[in-house]
């Protein structure tokens, strides 16, 4: 008799869990506002934002020149500037006060101020020394200009070297005098130096993580409007249970298409193993869906969701690390930053898919991930038994 109540419990809590999660597919496919948080915003932010930053490095900055020496050095360092796939010179200005005068007015970005003495300094063994002004309203144009105005000042220090060689010097001593120390840039885990290819798999995780967070939330505001309950008051573990699948179930796609197509379409790299992904997945969709649970009891009104977490996103992005180090952040902002999901989301697979590391090389952001996963777990019951006692 034992075991059939048991096999009779086990049933009823199956026909409950695959009726809960009829149920919430029924309101989340009834409700437009809530699938193009689900479907549309998934799908169209990624595209959106890659081509926004599309190509990925800055080109053709406007740069005006103010060339007070006149000379052919002077004109050769402008000809290899303009040459430089960075700059693009718009304007030869007669003073600093015209070429001011043009950054005003957005015409140019930058000016490069050749002075009087540059040739006579070289003749004369001393150092030469090039003025360049930058608007650093835009960090982007500051970073392409300076990195190609020092390749050009590079290159031709090794043709003055070479000039003031005595005849008839031997080869090694010409390549000894060229370049003292050998150097070599090597630009780890993003051969073009582009702002997608690091921005944009920080970006990916982070809309799945929001988008749950607002189709969630607009589920609740829709349910407190009507004046009920979203959850009832018995079976908390099987409506928890049953909407988690649900979401999960939707968002497989969603997976796909954010970690695997968009990098694919767009080139980004893709070091991580599939199933590796798909396991880091399942985590970062857990934790932001018991979290976003665990939210809702704010959302009221389907206004509030833009109110209270759409602003969040921004915050969401720094906090992660991503765009400015954790270690860097004051001990409030940091020790905030473990609570979000998206935090150990983004380093797990960043490390995994832009830097090849395998799971087990990114085991303490992915165990962090689990450890949310649990804690919001909790939270999101708890949430639901004060919203079924209400």
């Amino acid at each position: 008799m034992a075991g059939k109540g048991v096999v009779k419990s086990i049933y009823r809590a199956m026909i409950a869990l695959l009726y809960y999660w009829r149920d919430e597919y029924t309101r989340i496919f009834r409700d437009a506002e809530v699938l193009v948080f689900f479907l549309l915003l998934p799908t169209a932010y990624p595209i959106l934002y890659a081509l926004i930053y599309n190509p990925e490095v800055v080109v053709d900055v406007p740069v005006a020149v103010v060339d007070e020496s006149r000379t052919v050095l002077s004109r050769e360092i402008v000809r290899n500037f303009d040459a430089t796939p960075a700059a693009r010179i718009v304007s030869h200005c007669a003073n600093l006060d015209e070429a001011r005068l043009l950054m005003m007015q957005r015409d140019c970005y930058a000016i490069l101020v050749i002075s009087a003495d540059i040739t006579d300094a070289i003749a004369r063994g001393e150092q030469a020394t090039l003025v360049f002004y930058t608007d650093m309203s835009l960090l982007l144009n500051y970073k392409s200009l300076y990195m190609a105005l020092t390749e050009v000042t590079l290159d031709m220090d090794v043709t003055l070297r070479q000039q003031a060689l005595p005849i008839g010097v031997s080869n090694s001593i010409m390549n000894i005098a060229q370049q003292p120390v050998p150097y070599a840039s090597v630009v780890m885990f993003n051969p073009t130096s582009g702002v997608a290819s690091f921005l944009i798999p920080a970006v990916l995780v982070l809309i799945l993580q929001q988008s749950l967070i607002l189709g969630i939330g607009m589920l609740a505001a829709v349910w407190h409007e009507k004046g009920r309950g979203w959850y009832a008051p018995h079976r908390i573990w099987a409506q928890l249970c049953a909407r988690t699948l649900c979401y999960v179930s939707i968002y497989i796609f969603n997976i796909v298409y954010l970690f695997h197509f968009v990098p694919w379409v767009f080139g980004y790299e893709q070091l991580g193993s599939a199933i590796e992904i798909f396991l880091w997945a399942l985590p970062m969709t857990l934790s932001s869906i018991f979290m976003a649970t665990t939210l809702s009891v704010w959302v009221r009104e389907r206004e509030y969701v833009y109110l209270l977490f759409v602003f969040t996103s921004v915050v969401f992005i720094f906090l992660s690390g991503i765009a400015w180090p954790r270690y860097a952040m004051p001990e409030v902002w940091r020790y905030l930053s473990y609570m979000i999901p998206s935090t150990w989301g983004i380093e797990c697979f960043v490390q995994m898919n832009t830097m090849g590391a395998t799971l087990a090389q990114a085991s303490h952001a992915y165990v962090c991930l689990w450890i949310l996963t649990l804690i919001y777990a909790a939270t999101a019951y708890i949430t639901m038994r004060y919203e079924s006692k209400k």
